[in-house]
């Protein structure tokens, strides 16, 4: 049957709204892809901590993680793409000024994500306190030595004042990359930090540019690389500006996956 290559993202896309960990049949989907000795790709704004755990510490599978500011195979960076620090700066104190209209603030590095959310920073995931009551001269302080490699928000609603945070960014902050994950997040990323640079880069990488691609993705983030295949999938429940760009729709991820293979 051939190789292929299958890029997905998580949140949104493989899994669904609530769900904390992938289905079974999901799951299934998964290890289908690697046992046809295809490439799995997963493509998303979580940490790569994070989605290698979710994805049961599986080392056949390429991360691409932090939005493609961050890329893993086998335990070793691939690639790091970080912002000029001042810029990412500039950013957490613009992000600072507002905070009372956020819900959380979270600022990656390529070893740690940190929440700063009602004055307190918080390890990735939330799983231990790591500073408290912290203000702005503490926050700068602490990344001062930092690469700083993706910044997002949180609001609790997709209001005009998320909208208008949205808008400021990318009128106020030049070269960068501010996407809406369509799940109430605004991502923040140096340029040429988005999904679709990451994957060509993958592609270049592993020499595999010729094997057909499929990607599957839900958000504005996700854009950048379905448009680099006429494979392109999105949930029916996608945004809409996704929706005209995928050239497929689908209720369940797991479907599409056995009706390719």
């Amino acid at each position: 049957m051939g190789k292929k290559i299958i890029v997905c993202d998580v949140d949104g896309t493989t899994l669904k709204a609530g769900e904390i960990n992938f289905k079974k049949e999901v799951k299934e989907a998964f290890k289908k892809i690697l046992e046809e000795k295809s490439y799995l790709m997963v493509a998303s704004g979580r940490t790569y901590r994070n989605l290698y755990k979710i994805f049961d510490n599986n080392k056949d599978v390429i991360y691409i993680a932090e939005n493609g500011n961050q890329i893993v195979f086998n335990n070793e960076f691939l690639k790091i793409n970080n912002f000029e620090h001042q810029k990412a700066i500039d950013i957490i104190k613009f992000l600072y000024s507002i905070k009372n209209e956020l819900i959380a603030i979270l600022i990656s590095t390529p070893f740690e994500a940190i929440y700063y959310e009602d004055s307190n920073i918080y390890i990735d995931e939330e799983e231990e306190t790591r500073y408290k009551n912290i203000d702005l001269d503490g926050l700068i302080s602490y990344f001062e030595n930092k690469e700083i490699i993706k910044i997002s928000i949180f609001k609790d609603k997709m209001d005009d004042k998320f909208y208008k945070i949205y808008d400021s960014l990318n009128k106020n902050y030049k070269d960068i990359e501010v996407f809406d994950a369509n799940n109430r997040w605004i991502d923040i990323s140096p340029l040429k930090g988005n999904k679709g640079d990451a994957l060509k880069f993958v592609l270049e990488k592993f020499n595999i540019s010729s094997l057909p691609l499929y990607v599957f993705g839900d958000g504005e983030n996700d854009i950048s690389m379905l448009t680099l295949t006429k494979n392109s999938y999105c949930p029916s429940d996608a945004l809409n500006k996704v929706k005209e760009i995928a050239t497929h729709q689908y209720d369940r991820f797991e479907d599409v996956i056995f009706s390719i293979f």
